[in-house]
C-alpha cells in the first residue's frame, strides 16, 4: 500500500486495523454518472481546508457535478459557525465532498459513530431554528464495527501501554506554541500586535480541553483592543465575550505555563471563598489578566499569542496605552 495512501488514513483519523477493508455498501443513491477524482471547487466554502484536495463525482447525496454539490454544501455553512461539534465540518465534508483516494473504487463514507457525534452536539442547535435532523443524514444508513469508514475524531485503535506512556511523558513537556514567550513576552506581544487581526485583554472566566484543544472563555470583565484590523468600536462594545471563546490550538497535549498556574490560582480562590464562606478566615485571589491575540480559523478566534500579566494594573494600562500607540498601517487606534 502506497505511502500516500496511508498518510490520508492517518489524515482522516482511519486505524490501521482498518487499512485493505473493502469500500462501504452503497448509501442508497443511484446515479447514471461514472465515479470520478475531481479537484474540490475552490467556490465550495465548506469544505475549505478539510485536509485534502480531490473529491468524489457523484458524492454520497447523489450530487452528479460539482457545481450541484457546490450549490447544496452551503446551505450548511450557517451551521459549521454555530461550532455545535468539532466534528461538523468533518462529516459533512465526507457527503457533500467525500475523499477520493486511487486506490479505491469508491468513496468513504463517514462512520455511524461520527454521524451521532455531530447529530447529538447539533440538533439542539437546529431545533431553536425550527429546523430538523435531515433524513439524507440518517445515522443508521453509515458503516458501523469494521468496516472501512471515516470515524469521530478520537476514535482511533487502543494504543498500547508504551504509547500511552510516552504520549504522558510529552505532555508535561512541550509547550503550547502559542505560549511559549519566555522572558520576551511583552516584547513578542508588541511585534507581533499589528499582525494580529484580533487582541483581547481579558480575564478567564473557564478553561475546559474540547477533544486535542482548549477552549477558554472569558469574563465580562474582557476587553476588545483589537477586532479584524479596527479597534473596540468596530467590534460593537461586546468584549472578548462577544466571541464568546477563544481557542488553544492543540492545548490539550501541550502546556500553557502563564495559563496553568492562573487555574491553579483559581482553584486556590475558590477553596478559599468556600473557607469564608464557612466562617474561616482567608481571602481571596484575584483572577490573572491576559493579553491575548488570535487570528480567525474555520469559524474559531484561535490564539496565536497568549501571556499573563504578572506586573500591576498601573503597568498593564501603560502597556497596553504603547500597543494601541503604535504605527500599524491597517489599524485604527482604540481607546483605553
Amino acid at each position: 500500500m502506497s505511502a500516500l495512501l496511508l498518510s490520508c488514513f492517518a489524515l482522516l483519523g482511519l486505524s490501521r486495523a482498518q487499512i485493505g477493508l473493502p469500500p462501504p455498501p452503497s448509501l442508497g443513491f443511484s446515479s447514471s454518472v461514472r465515479s470520478a477524482c475531481k479537484p474540490i471547487p475552490s467556490t465550495m466554502s465548506l469544505c475549505h481546508g478539510i485536509g485534502y484536495a480531490h473529491m468524489r463525482v457523484p458524492n454520497l447525496l447523489g450530487h452528479d457535478s460539482l457545481r450541484e454539490a457546490q450549490q447544496q454544501s452551503a446551505a450548511w455553512l450557517p451551521l459549521v459557525s454555530k461550532l455545535c461539534h468539532r466534528d461538523t465540518k468533518k462529516f459533512l465534508c465526507s457527503l457533500f465532498a467525500p475523499v477520493c483516494l486511487p486506490e479505491l473504487s469508491g468513496p468513504l463514507s463517514p462512520c455511524g459513530g461520527l454521524c451521532e457525534a455531530v447529530r447529538d452536539g447539533c440538533v439542539p442547535v437546529m431545533s431553536a431554528f425550527g429546523f430538523p435532523w435531515p433524513e439524507m443524514f440518517n445515522c443508521s444508513r453509515f458503516p458501523r464495527g469494521t468496516e472501512l469508514c471515516i470515524p469521530a475524531t478520537g476514535e482511533q485503535e487502543q494504543r498500547t501501554a508504551e504509547e500511552a506512556r510516552r504520549e504522558e511523558a510529552l505532555k508535561g513537556s512541550v509547550i503550547c506554541e502559542a505560549c511559549s514567550l519566555a522572558a520576551e513576552g511583552e516584547t513578542d506581544v508588541r511585534e507581533h500586535f499589528c499582525r494580529s487581526p484580533y487582541a483581547f485583554k481579558m480575564r478567564l472566566g473557564s478553561a475546559s480541553t474540547v477533544g486535542t484543544d482548549r477552549q477558554l472563555v472569558p469574563t465580562a470583565r474582557s476587553r476588545i483592543l483589537r477586532w479584524a484590523g479596527g479597534d473596540a468600536d468596530r467590534a460593537g462594545g461586546g468584549g472578548a465575550v462577544a466571541h464568546s471563546a477563544l481557542w488553544l490550538h492543540e492545548g490539550g497535549s501541550c502546556t500553557c505555563p502563564g495559563l496553568d498556574s492562573a487555574q491553579a490560582a483559581e482553584e486556590a480562590q475558590v477553596k478559599k471563598r468556600q473557607a469564608k464562606e464557612e466562617g474561616k478566615e482567608g481571602s481571596a485571589v484575584r483572577g490573572a489578566w491576559f493579553l491575548a491575540l488570535a487570528q480567525a480559523q474555520e469559524g474559531r478566534l484561535v490564539l496565536t499569542r497568549l501571556m499573563r500579566w504578572t506586573r500591576g494594573d498601573k503597568e498593564l494600562k501603560k502597556f497596553i496605552r504603547a500597543l494601541l500607540k503604535q504605527s500599524c498601517p491597517e489599524l485604527q487606534t482604540g481607546r483605553y
